[in-house]
C-alpha cells in the first residue's frame, strides 16, 4: 500500500475530525457477550479510541494496528501502555481470544491499495480466526442509489460550495447518480485536507457487497445502517433539505466455527 499517496496535509485537523465521533467507534463493547481478552484496533491512527477505552473498559489488553509509522509513533506516545505495530506479522496476540475493530478504514484500503492489498486486508480479517470482528464505515446501499435528486443537486451548485463541487466532479465525472451526491455531501467541509479527501473513495463497495463477503464461519449479531446525526445537521445548516439516505454501517461478527 502506499503510504506516501495517504499522507495527510493537515494531520491536527485530521485527528481532531477523528475524535468527535469517538464514543460511537466504541458502539460494540456491550453487545459482545462470549468472553475475549484482547482488543486490536485495526487503523487505529494515534491511538484515541484505545486511550479513551482503556480507563472505561480495563479489564482488555489493547493493541493497535496501522501502516502509518508516522501515526504509530504517535500512538506509542499517546498510549504506552499499550502495544502498536506497524508489521502486521509482528503483532503478538492470540486471535482467537481477540476482537478486531475495523473503524473507517475499509474505504482507506480500497483508495490507497492494489488489488493484492484489498484481498490480504479481508484475508487478514476473516482468515486469522479472531473471536469476533467489528466494523464501522462509510457505505451506500446499492438499494438506494436512485438517480439523483435533482432539486437537492441545484441547491448545493447555487451554494458556497459549489466550486467543491466542480472540483469533485473533475475527479469523480458529472454526478448523476444519488450515491455519487451523497459521496460530495460527507467530505465536502473537509478543504483543509481537500486533495486527499476529493481522492478517497468513501463508497467502493455497495452494504450489500460487504454482506455477501461474510464467510460462513462467522454469524452477524448486530447490525445498523444510519445517517451521522452531525451530518445530517451540517447539511440541513448549508443547503436546507434533509438527507434520507443512510450513509455508515456499524456490523459485529461472531466466529462460530
Amino acid at each position: 500500500m502506499d503510504t506516501d499517496m495517504n499522507r495527510i496535509s493537515d494531520l491536527d485537523i485530521y485527528l481532531t475530525r477523528m475524535q468527535r465521533s469517538i464514543l460511537d467507534k466504541m458502539f460494540f463493547i456491550d453487545k459482545v457477550f462470549e468472553p475475549f481478552k484482547y482488543i486490536l484496533d485495526f487503523g487505529c491512527a494515534n491511538g484515541e479510541l484505545i486511550k479513551a477505552m482503556k480507563p472505561m473498559f480495563p479489564d482488555y489488553e489493547y493493541s493497535g494496528h496501522d501502516i502509518s509509522r508516522e501515526m504509530i509513533e504517535a500512538a506509542r506516545q499517546n498510549v504506552p501502555d499499550a502495544k502498536f505495530y506497524d508489521n502486521w506479522d509482528e503483532i503478538n496476540i492470540p486471535f482467537d481470544e481477540s476482537l478486531i475493530n475495523i473503524s473507517s478504514t475499509i474505504h482507506e484500503v480500497y483508495s490507497y491499495g492494489t488489488e493484492k492489498d484489498i484481498d490480504l486486508f479481508w484475508d487478514r480479517v476473516f482468515g486469522s480466526g479472531f473471536r469476533y470482528v467489528t466494523i464501522r464505515d462509510m457505505m451506500f446501499s446499492q438499494a438506494e442509489n436512485i438517480p439523483v435528486r435533482k432539486e437537492q443537486l441545484e441547491a448545493i451548485r447555487n451554494s458556497i460550495y459549489a466550486e467543491w463541487l466542480e472540483s469533485f466532479e473533475r475527479v469523480w465525472g458529472k454526478i448523476e447518480s444519488q450515491c455519487q451526491l451523497v459521496h460530495f455531501l460527507l467530505k465536502y467541509k473537509y478543504t483543509q485536507n481537500w486533495d486527499r479527501e476529493v481522492h478517497e473513495n468513501y463508497f467502493p463497495v455497495f452494504t450489500e457487497e460487504l454482506m455477501k463477503r461474510i464467510p460462513d464461519s462467522y454469524r452477524l449479531v448486530y447490525k445498523d445502517v444510519f445517517t451521522l446525526p452531525y451530518t445530517s445537521w451540517q447539511i440541513r445548516k448549508d443547503f436546507e433539505f434533509e438527507l434520507t439516505e443512510h450513509t455508515h454501517i456499524k456490523i459485529i461478527l461472531e466466529r462460530i466455527k
